[in-house]
């Protein structure tokens, strides 16, 4: 039975309004466990800039063997007076359907209304994505599009002086990208502090279910918000907005150096877009954790565009094993369509250098996209074999960004009967909606071995030495 209504905290009103301290669940709902499950960054900021005033509390369903009841229970001993609801993504990392996806939100949402009559606040980036189409499926009280810290913060404060927020509050960059989208007339654009990243408390880390780092020891950082490219299909754009934000380097350097000292945590990723734009920042990021020692050897994503053997080799200096490159496409036709800012030479040179300066490097294709036939993914899979990167991984283009409806690749079957040919014969070559070098049988053998990082570190380095093959 779901109780009447909210119960009251006694106590005096906290803050500059006249409001009661709330009880705030935070649901991490994501279940992703390949290639490794990924530290839940995004409920932990919000969590982070609740609790100077409201009591919070963190539910992580990613490893429970039975995750609505344990949900359950939760809800009906903490009794919240709001629910928020994190849904990360839009669909597994096996690239097959989002339905899947869909009706597990559906069943969490249903667990949360069956104990409690406490609104539910939807956020993360699928709802960000899909906000029509998910606030109609899964019926919540209130959604938070865009950036959480400060937007779901208003919510719980509108709510603690009795007063009803908007069904969907869209955060300052949200607001900002659908005014570019609409292009209305009179409509403003609201303000972005360029500096707004170190305003925000840090992440309630301490909140974070060690099972994290009881898999692969890897810790998630943030140096930046925002991506200024235009990559047809990316999503960062949606949801972190085009103007690059960006974090104090210092900030940066010393969240790593105290991490570092957390234990299990062995390992960090830049969850960044692109770590290497801007590349002044970058490399102030990088002298600054060399000049700490380097704390924890780490990963990120890089882009061929402004990425120099200099930066490279501060990347190395910093602690850098692994870059993960989205090189998307082996011909320039499709490049070209996809918007990248790169050249297939850039690729080429970005490769030597990681080689230079023994960084590992995987680069990403999507085949199919902007109409790509199955001769010209044959073209990419040879620039593949010339480039032969540490690993290469293969996903068939799927579109799920809000602007346009979902879709697969025009030739989706034959050019997962092209890759279930191709990809067994070269070591490094992985296809997650095949199962080629990826789900459990790699996340087997990364835990039987005890190795510690990014698994497809691990990978490139048996590339390198067929004798310690780990797949």
């Amino acid at each position: 039975m779901g109780r009447e209504a909210p119960l009251p905290i006694a106590g005096p009103p906290t803050g500059l309004y006249d409001a009661r301290t709330m009880r705030v669940l935070l649901v991490s709902a994501n279940r992703e466990h390949y290639p490794a499950p990924v530290v839940p960054l995004g409920v932990l900021s919000v969590a982070g800039a609740l609790r100077d005033t409201h009591e919070t509390r963190v539910v992580d369903l990613c490893f429970e063997d039975e995750p609505l009841a344990m949900l359950s229970n939760a809800v009906a001993s903490f009794t919240p007076d709001v629910i928020g609801i994190g849904l990360r993504n839009l669909h597994d990392n096996a690239y097959g359907s989002s339905e899947h996806l869909l009706t597990y939100y559906e069943e969490v949402v249903g667990a949360v209304k069956f104990e409690s009559r406490a609104p539910i606040v939807l956020g993360g980036a699928a709802i960000t994505l899909q906000p029509e189409k998910l606030m109609e499926r899964l019926r919540p009280d209130h959604a938070v599009v865009g950036e959480g810290e400060q937007t779901f913060r208003s919510i719980v404060d509108t709510l603690a002086r009795s007063e009803r927020p908007e069904r969907v509050v869209r955060s300052a960059v949200a607001q900002r990208r659908l005014v570019q989208l609409d292009a209305r007339p009179g409509l403003r654009l609201p303000p972005i502090a360029p500096s707004d990243l170190d305003l925000l408390p840090p992440p309630a880390r301490d909140l974070v279910d060690p099972r994290y780092f009881e898999v692969d020891g890897t810790d998630g950082f943030q140096t930046k918000r925002g991506c200024a490219f235009h990559c047809t299909y990316c999503d960062y754009p949606d949801l972190e907005g085009r103007k690059i934000r960006l974090r104090s380097p210092e900030r940066v350097a010393e969240e790593v150096a105290a991490r570092a000292q957390v234990p299990g945590v062995s390992h960090g990723f830049f969850v960044d877009s692109v770590f290497n734009v801007p590349r002044a920042h970058a490399l102030a990021i990088c002298e600054e954790l060399a000049r700490r020692g380097s704390p924890l050897p780490w990963v990120c994503y890089v882009t061929p565009a402004s990425l120099d053997d200099e930066l490279v080799g501060a990347m190395r200096r910093a602690g850098c094993i692994g870059a993960e490159i989205g090189t998307d496409s082996g011909t320039p036709r499709v490049l070209r369509r996809l918007k990248k800012p790169f050249d297939l030479d850039d690729v080429r040179r970005v490769r030597a250098s990681f080689v230079r300066h023994e960084i590992a490097d995987t680069h990403t294709f999507v085949l199919g996209a902007e109409g790509e036939n199955v001769e010209e993914a044959r073209a990419t899979l040879g620039f593949v074999r010339e480039l032969d990167p540490d690993v290469a991984v293969f996903v068939v283009f799927m579109e799920d960004r809000e602007e346009q409806s979902p879709r697969r690749a025009a030739h989706h079957q034959s050019l997962l009967d092209l890759l279930a040919t191709e990809a067994p014969k070269h070591a490094g070559w992985v296809v997650p909606e095949l199962g080629i070098r990826f789900g459990e049988k790699v996340k087997r053998i990364v835990t039987s071995r005890k190795l510690r990082g990014p698994a497809w570190v691990h990978l490139a380095h048996a590339r390198r030495r067929p004798a310690v093959s780990v797949v």
